[in-house]
């Protein structure tokens, strides 16, 4: 489950509510890994403008739950780098991403 510092980021922004906060969270589990799995296809096509819209996408449920080094990373990336980047730093990326949602199950 989600560490203590999100947790209270989390109760603090939901004003106490308790219901709130473990809806936010099931959405976040539930959705957010289908957004990943498009990136992760979009970084294979190197298709620039899927990875930038998914992107932003998951920067929004991300920053919902305050996770702040996925953010600037999802933020790097530019059409550049991610045009040249190697399939092992795609999957990197994509697995370091998973495994922060997995942080809130």
């Amino acid at each position: 489950m989600v560490n203590a510092v999100t947790n209270a980021h989390l109760i603090a922004m939901m004003q106490g509510n308790d219901s709130l906060v473990h809806d936010l969270i099931d959405h976040f589990i539930d959705y957010t890994p289908a957004l990943v799995d498009r990136l992760e296809e979009a970084m294979d096509s190197r298709d620039w403008n899927a990875v930038f819209g998914v992107s932003q996408r998951l920067i929004s449920g991300f920053r919902l739950m305050n996770i702040q080094n996925v953010i600037e990373h999802l933020r790097s990336l530019d059409e550049e780098s991610v045009r040249a980047m190697p399939s092992k730093e795609q999957n990197e990326i994509c697995a370091h991403l998973r495994r922060s949602i997995s942080a809130f199950e």
